[in-house]
């Protein structure tokens, strides 16, 4: 209990250690006069003898105290009251932390998640698959193989220590109310097993299940078996019928698990057979076995592709070289580019944010330079008073990292809002990241920190007599030139966040101002793709949809309706083209269309030339192209299109692709088709009949009246006609761009608009604190000028003119920043040059402006001073 004593009885021995030392100068003045003194001269010459007595008296105290928990308490409280005295300061640079270090956590969680951490397999970085490495293209990429090849490719290569097959498109359920169209994914047997992930519910499929005479198995996803199925343990040993097949669900997959974005699994045996379950070409990913080197893959390889070339000449390029592509690789996000744009515009964003915190700390302790030298003179040492400061620095971290989780949290869930359907993996598990945020606020602390001590390191040097005297100082030229430098570096990379931002509002407004040649609001899109089980030859399919058509086409509100084989602007068909004899471009693909004749008149396109699909046409299923008028200039060049045949090379629509079935005679051309929202490039059309090749799977319905109201009558008219038969993608065309085309362009608007925005923001109050405290500083200066004979438009152009210099400054150091930005940004960008000039000149003209807005209400004060006060003030 000697301790609780020692604490209560502290002030005690406090009292007596002070009437100790007092008992030891009167003792010493005593002493001092009987040797013939005078009093007063007796007790200057005691305590020039003592030395410090409030010193000598502290360091007395210190055997009674945990010096170092103490010290800490008391420059806490200390920094509590001066953060207090100063609220204005201290808000303004807690919430610039939190809106740096909040945006940064945000972005760089939702980074972690999508590039460095996206997919819950075992030692993901072993799943690799065969890489094809084409010299004309300049790149590399992985293919799909066929039955057959998969099995030479497991056989002949020792690569591996297992390799799975798997192939995901939309598979019909059937038999339990309403048809349903999900995503399913045929794989062999062993997938878990090689993925290394085993179901939370059941088992995984074994060899056994896929033997010949064994009952087909299904496993569930987590996502579908909660929405389809309540979470329901009781649904292993369930049967459901996939595309005309029952089978048994024999698992559920953990909640991260969704391979390929399926929500069924459906284990096949792979035989050397030109279709398995419907399907011809399988994805291969194979875990490599240890110590395998990327020579001794490309060996392997390319003994095994030797074969496939010989096979199919055409499918693989001359040259083209063989190695080993890493999982991450073969799915990366599509939102990989956008996500590499915006960690580096938020890492400019922390940095504008730490620049300014650290210019309004930097110049608050020029301001108290009077008060550290102060606590110098009377025995502060450098350490005491660093310390200090590094504890007001702590506590404004610490009141910053509350508000900063706010911002992150909320700036999280908006992004997550607005990013595009389909580019983030579906295994991706996206949530504030607890490392970054660390890091992000390392980061500002550490800035804190060295721009805040600083000065109280440089105040702490005993040059006493020339600031002791003055009760006002400027900071030494060093901190005047950092503070000038603090104001640059914003300016700087408000420019380079100034210029993305601008970028991508002009490719936003060049994607939406793209034509659409249907109406968006009064053109209704739906998909019916039918199961290939259930319509196995073409006839049928022609007769479903010859139907769907007729009875469409008589549904009040609608004005007509067409076929198309994809959905159109978004997706489509492509093909390379190849003119007479003339060598194939794999570079040149054109967009094919399966249509109705109705299709010209629901898209307003002129006809140019010759006749558009007819309905004799459709009839005969005739090989017959309508093609769009840059179709006829690019591989007809100064001839007649009429009559000219061309063929259709490496199309998905055809499966024999020899040269009859693949040739078309043109017979018509029409205006050209505007470009797809979001794509790089435009692409010529060419325009077929639907009979010709029965893969369309798309109505095109223009409508007198708002197209959703038509919804369930189009669907309840699918329906009737056969219950089996899903729909999917029913939306205007209005809601289709929304969706898919104008989705991306926006995100990377808002975000980067967002930041641009708080740059500036972040930009204004640093200057403008900037200059309030350096025109504070000059206050004398300013007198005198004013006492001379300047007028107060004089002494605002003169701090105006400072700060167009350092803006002007900023700009020159900016603009390559700018430019580097901006040449990253290209592949982001929708018929917009990265170096687009109005973008540029906007974004110029925006920052001297910016840097007058700040200046103006310190150059204001400072031309309001009063000259007689101004000299009075020293």
């Amino acid at each position: 209990m000697g301790w609780l004593r020692q604490l209560f009885s502290r002030r005690r021995r406090y009292d007596d250690l002070s009437v100790s030392v007092q008992e030891h100068l009167d003792e010493k003045v005593d002493e001092l006069m009987e040797e013939g003194m005078s009093r007063k001269d007796a007790e200057h010459a005691a305590r020039r003898q003592f030395g410090n007595v409030l010193l000598t008296e502290q360091r007395g105290r210190e055997a009674w105290q945990w010096q170092t928990v103490e010290s800490l308490w008391a420059d806490t409280v200390f920094a509590l009251r001066q953060l207090w005295k100063s609220r204005g300061v201290t808000a303004i640079v807690v919430l610039t932390l939190a809106l740096g270090v909040g945006a940064a956590t945000a972005v760089f969680s939702v980074a972690y998640g999508v590039l460095v951490d996206p997919f819950p397999y075992k030692d993901v970085h072993t799943l690799a698959t065969p890489k094809l490495c084409s010299p004309r293209l300049g790149r590399c990429y992985w293919d799909t193989y066929t039955p057959s090849q998969f099995l030479e490719l497991e056989q002949k290569t020792s690569i591996f220590s297992g390799v799975t097959a798997s192939t995901v498109g939309n598979v019909t359920l059937t038999g339990a109310g309403e048809a349903q169209q999900i995503r399913g994914n045929y794989l062999t047997a062993n997938t878990f097993d090689v993925l290394g992930v085993q179901p939370m519910l059941g088992r995984a499929s074994t060899q056994q299940d896929v033997s010949p005479g064994h009952e087909e198995v299904a496993i569930l996803s987590n996502r579908y078996w909660k929405s389809h199925f309540g979470a329901s343990e009781s649904v292993l040993g369930q049967v459901i019928n996939v595309d005309g097949h029952a089978r048994t669900i024999i698992g559920v997959m953990p909640q991260r698990f969704l391979w390929r974005g399926a929500d069924v699994y459906l284990p096949v045996a792979i035989t050397p057979q030109p279709m398995v379950a419907g399907h011809s070409h399988f994805t291969l990913v194979g875990r490599l076995k240890p110590g395998v080197t990327e020579a001794q893959a490309s060996a392997q390889l390319a003994t095994v592709f030797k074969d496939f070339i010989q096979s199919d000449p055409r499918r693989y390029d001359k040259g083209i070289r063989f190695g080993i592509m890493r999982f991450d690789e073969m799915f990366q996000s599509g939102l990989a580019g956008t996500l590499y744009l915006l960690l580096g515009a938020v890492f400019v964003l922390l940095l504008i944010a730490c620049v300014n915190v650290s210019s309004l700390l930097l110049a608050r302790a020029v301001k108290r330079e009077h008060e550290f030298v102060l606590r110098a003179a009377i025995g502060a040492s450098r350490l005491r008073l660093v310390r200090q400061v590094m504890v007001e620095s702590l506590l404004l971290a610490l009141f910053a990292v509350p508000v900063a989780l706010v911002f992150a949290y909320g700036g999280l869930q908006a992004m997550l809002r607005l990013v595009p359907p389909d580019t983030i993996p579906d295994e991706a598990l996206i949530s504030l990241n607890v490392p970054v945020l660390l890091t992000s606020i390392g980061m500002a602390v550490f800035a804190v920190i060295l721009f805040g001590a600083s000065p109280a390191w440089h105040s702490a040097n005993p040059r006493l007599s020339g600031v002791l005297t003055s009760m006002r100082s400027t900071g030494s030229r060093g901190h005047r030139r950092l503070l000038s430098g603090f104001v640059v570096a914003e300016i700087a990379l408000s420019l380079a966040l100034l210029t993305l931002a601008g970028l991508m509002m002009r490719s936003m407004i060049a994607v939406e101002k793209v034509p659409v040649v249907f109406p968006p609001e009064h053109t209704l899109m739906m998909r019916v793709p039918l199961a290939r089980h259930r319509y196995t030859k073409p006839e049928d399919k022609i007769r479903f949809f010859r139907e769907a058509l007729e009875r469409i086409s008589h549904v009040p509100g609608v004005q007509s309706v067409a076929l198309d084989a994809e959905l159109p602007f978004l997706y489509g068909y492509g093909s390379q083209i190849q003119t007479g004899n003339l060598p194939v471009d794999s570079s040149h693909v054109s967009n094919l269309h399966l249509v109705t004749p109705t299709y010209l008149a629901i898209s307003g396109l002129p006809l140019l030339q010759g006749h558009f699909i007819d309905e004799r046409e459709i009839s005969v299923g005739a090989h017959d192209a309508v093609v769009t008028d840059d179709f006829a200039k690019k591989y007809l060049p100064g001839k007649d299109p009429l009559g000219q045949t061309v063929r259709l090379v490496r199309s998905d629509l055809f499966e024999k692709e020899d040269a009859e079935n693949t040739t078309f005679t043109i017979v018509g051309v029409v205006g050209n088709l505007p470009a797809y929202p979001g794509y790089q490039q435009t692409f010529p059309h060419l325009f077929m009949p639907y009979t010709v090749a029965p893969v369309m799977d798309t109505f095109v319905i223009a409508t007198a009246v708002p197209a959703e109201s038509l919804v369930p009558t189009v669907r309840q008219i699918i329906t009737s006609m056969d219950k089996d038969q899903p729909i999917s993608d029913i939306l205007s065309l209005r809601q289709l761009l929304d969706r898919y085309g104008y989705a991306g362009p926006r995100f990377a608007l808002t975000l980067f608009g967002t930041f641009a925005a708080a740059a500036l923001l972040l930009c204004v109050i640093g200057i403008y604190g900037v200059f309030s405290f350096a025109t504070s500083r000059r206050t004398q200066e300013i007198g005198v000028r004013m006492a001379l004979g300047a007028d107060r438009g004089d002494v605002i152009w003169m701090v105006l003119r400072q700060a167009c210099a350092l803006a002007a400054l900023g700009i020159g150091v900016g603009l390559p920043l700018a430019f580097g930005a901006a040449k990253l940004a290209k592949s982001q960008l929708f018929q917009t040059s990265q170096y687009d000039p109005i973008t540029f000149v906007l974004v110029l003209c925006t920052l001297p402006l910016l840097a007058v807005a700040g200046t103006w209400l310190p150059a204001r004060r400072a031309a309001a001073v009063d000259p007689m006060v101004a000299l009075r003030t020293e």
